[in-house]
Order: structure tokens, then C-alpha cells, then sequence
């Protein structure tokens, strides 16, 4: 069974986003990141939760973002609030 961290792990690196950019994002204590990753500690799910949740939400402004570029190199028009509508972050409640 993965441990809330290495799931963390592989879901930053299936993205490419840094998961320390993501606990910071999260507005979780880097300390809690590094006692975590150098096995002090293990992740409580609330802090798991938060930090899933801000990959979600990277992960659809990456796609987001590459969906407006391919829109603009088209010559197409641009519409925001379409485009957030569908590519809304996944987010888990704790």
C-alpha cells in the first residue's frame, strides 16, 4: 500500500511540478515537507488532502494554459470563462 507521500510523489512527477512548490502553495510548513520526505514523519491525511489539491489545480491551469496557446496559434477566438469551466481543478474533500 503507497503511503500518502509517495502517492503525493507520483502525482507531482506525472505533471511536472515540484512538490515542495506545492506544500508551499498548500500553505504547509516546509518543515512538515522535509520531516516527511526524510522519514521523520509520515502525512497526516488533512495535510495529504490540501496538497492533492493544489496539484489538481496546477495540473488543469498546465492544461488550461496549453489549450489557450494551441487556441491562439489557430487564429481562434478566446474565451475565458469557458475555458476555466472546462478544465476544472479535481478537489477532494477532507
Amino acid at each position: 500500500m503507497k503511503s500518502y507521500l509517495n502517492y503525493l510523489q507520483d502525482r507531482a512527477e506525472e505533471i511536472d511540478v515540484s512538490l515542495l512548490k506545492c506544500f508551499k502553495r498548500a500553505e504547509i510548513p516546509t518543515s512538515t515537507y522535509y520531516r516527511t520526505v526524510n522519514g521523520n514523519t509520515e502525512l497526516r491525511y488533512d495535510t495529504a488532502v490540501k496538497v492533492i489539491n493544489v496539484i489538481e489545480e496546477l495540473n488543469s491551469i498546465q492544461k488550461a494554459s496549453e489549450h489557450t496557446k494551441g487556441l491562439r496559434e489557430a487564429n481562434k477566438p478566446v474565451d475565458r470563462s469557458s475555458i476555466r469551466a472546462r478544465f476544472k481543478p479535481r478537489v477532494i474533500s477532507s
